[in-house]
C-alpha cells in the first residue's frame, strides 16, 4: 500500500507507514461477509481467551526470570518498568541469545537480552489487528496491554483455537 501522506511504499496490511508512522489502519479495510469474517473483524482482542502474565523488570537477572516463567509454565515473560511494558522475553530470545554463552545467568540482566518495546494489541483492538501483527511480524505472542499498562498475552495458538471455533467448516 502507498501511503497517502508521504507517498511511501508499504506492506499491505500494516497498520501504520513505516516512513511517516500514519495511520493506515482506516484504508482498505474490507467488508465482512460471512461468519468468520465478521468475527475477525469486529470481535475484539479480550475476547480470546489470553495467557496469565509473567512481570518482571529489566534490571533483574535472566536466572530470576527464567525461574519464573518455568514456574508457572508461561514460554514468555512481559517486562515493565513503572508498569508500563519496556519489552518481552521469549524462549527464542533465551535460545538465540544466550545459547553458546559460558555465563553465569544470575549475573545477566533481562534487559540485555529481551525484545525492546515489543509489538502490542489494545484489548479493544479487532482480533484482525492481532492476526495481522503476528502476521506480517512473525509473532507467536503479542502483548496485551490497556493504556500501555501489560494485562494478558495473546499467543498464535489461542488465535488459531478461535478461528477454528468460529470457523463455518464441518470437521
Amino acid at each position: 500500500m502507498i501511503c497517502p501522506y508521504c507517498s511511501q511504499q508499504n506492506l499491505d496490511g500494516l497498520d501504520y507507514c513505516e516512513e511517516c508512522r500514519q495511520d493506515l489502519s482506516i484504508f482498505d479495510v474490507p467488508t465482512p461477509t460471512s461468519g468468520l469474517q465478521q468475527h475477525l473483524m469486529e470481535d475484539t482482542v479480550s475476547q480470546v481467551p489470553f495467557d496469565r502474565l509473567v512481570l518482571v523488570k529489566s534490571s533483574d537477572s535472566v536466572a530470576h526470570a527464567v525461574s519464573r516463567i518455568k514456574a508457572l509454565g508461561i514460554g514468555q515473560a512481559v517486562v515493565v518498568d513503572k508498569g508500563r511494558l519496556v519489552g518481552i522475553l521469549t524462549e527464542r530470545d533465551l535460545l538465540h541469545k544466550l545459547a553458546g554463552r559460558e555465563a553465569d545467568l544470575r549475573l545477566i540482566p533481562v534487559g540485555e537480552v529481551m525484545t525492546h518495546y515489543p509489538e502490542a494489541v489494545e484489548a479493544d483492538d479487532p482480533i484482525r489487528v492481532v492476526v495481522n501483527k503476528m502476521a506480517v511480524g512473525g509473532y507467536r505472542h503479542v502483548p496485551i496491554v490497556r493504556k500501555g499498562q501489560p494485562i494478558g498475552m495473546i499467543s498464535a495458538k489461542a488465535v488459531a483455537n478461535y478461528i477454528l471455533e468460529h470457523s463455518e467448516l464441518d470437521f
